[in-house]
């Protein structure tokens, strides 16, 4: 399988939980996050070849927003960090450094030569950034440009990254369509809808979610609802409430999620805890940590591997061709299994009992010989699986 996924810097943040304090899940790709914030520091003392600084001014610009206004955001090649905040306005900051102490350019002229535009109309704010082109040593993701202090271009110091920050009302609903670079929001944003192609992206906590993604790398600490498109990249979920995830060709790390409604081709999916899945998959696999309520999975190809089914899961629905399937049943006191599919192996738990046989594994034959059935104690689960050439593993 070959990902086209572009290599950023990444940025990371802080981490909240949806569930109670005692909820569990690894902390995920933190260990550039310091480096990239803390590029900004560094810049107020960029330095010459000859030692000497160059000058910088801060740029900003800013909008005074309704509840109704909607942001959009559209980036092209620049590293943009969105932070979120109770302020009813948005606002744009970034630097600019020249070969001088001071300069006569304004504002407004630094940022058109920055290529840097914003647009108030009616309730939406529109926000645009492209890609600076300043010839063959200019490399836009790793590059500062300096100017002259009439704001001619001069030259790019290269391996460093010049962040463009713009603050926006976490109430207000954002639009991001961001490609070949690296953009995080930060803190709590309630609506994001947001396309991201070939690049980096991190959010730290949404509420409502729409994300489509191709070629590129998501992190995203906490969830609540939404849709997800994702395609050729990895895919990292701290905690997840109720989501529908579509996703192709690409890897899956989820850390605690309350349901989650899937349709995979070709996907490596890894959950650590998870009370509901709905899955329709094709090829590729499925590794969970822990399950505690209920599995649903129509699938062609497509492994399935749980280390702990707990006592509170009532059902577990399998439908699949030519797959390897762990169920572990040792922890249900109570349930009722029923399988179906030629030319299988079934291997049984310990606390199955006597089902006329001491056999810890039962093999299927032809359409003829392909059904098996068992109840323990009074069949309060449900394990009903389907598949055919598979080998099953409820130890």
């Amino acid at each position: 399988m070959q990902k086209h996924i572009f290599l950023f810097t990444a940025i990371l943040f802080s981490f909240t939980t949806l569930f109670s304090q005692e909820s569990k899940t690894r902390s995920i790709g933190r260990q550039y996050s310091k480096k990239l914030i803390e590029q900004e520091k560094y810049f107020n003392d960029l330095k010459k070849t000859n030692g000497q600084s160059y000058g910088n001014k801060e740029l900003a610009v800013e909008y005074n927003t309704a509840a109704n206004t909607e942001i959009y955001i559209d980036n092209n090649s620049r590293t943009i960090e969105i932070k979120t905040w109770d302020e009813p306005k948005v606002k744009v900051v970034t630097k600019v450094f020249f070969d001088g102490n001071n300069t006569n350019v304004n504002t407004p002229e630094w940022l058109e030569k920055l290529k840097i535009f914003t647009t108030l109309f009616g309730n939406s704010l529109r926000i645009r950034t492209d890609f600076l082109n300043y010839g063959v040593n200019s490399n836009n993701a790793s590059g500062v440009e300096i100017y002259s202090v009439d704001g001619q271009y001069l030259k790019t110091e290269p391996n460093k990254n010049k962040i463009i920050t713009i603050y926006v009302p976490k109430q207000n609903k954002l639009h991001l369509e961001t490609k070949y670079a690296n953009v995080a929001i930060t803190n709590f944003i309630k609506n994001a809808s947001i396309d991201v192609i070939s690049g980096n992206l991190e959010i730290n906590n949404v509420t409502l979610l729409n994300l489509r993604s191709k070629y590129s790398n998501v992190t995203i600490d906490e969830v609540q609802n939404g849709e997800i498109d994702f395609m050729n990249g990895t895919l990292e979920i701290g905690i997840l409430g109720d989501v529908e995830v579509e996703t192709k060709y690409s890897n899956v790390d989820i850390g605690v999620a309350n349901k989650l409604l899937l349709k995979s081709i070709n996907d490596e999916y890894s959950i650590d805890e998870i009370n509901v899945l709905e899955a329709t998959k094709e090829y590729g696999s499925c590794r969970i940590n822990k399950l505690t309520e209920s599995l649903q999975l129509e699938g062609i190809n497509a492994d399935c591997r749980i280390k702990q089914i707990t006592a509170t899961t009532k059902n577990v629905n399998i439908d699949n061709k030519y797959a390897t399937l762990k169920i572990p049943l040792k922890q249900i006191e109570s349930f009722m299994f029923s399988y179906d599919g030629p030319y299988s192996t079934i291997y049984k738990s310990n606390n199955w009992g006597s089902d006329g046989s001491d056999d810890t594994k039962i093999s299927t034959g032809d359409v003829s010989n392909s059904k098996y059935k068992h109840i323990v104690s009074s069949g309060l689960a449900k394990i009903n699986i389907k598949c055919q050439n598979c080998s099953i593993d409820c130890r």
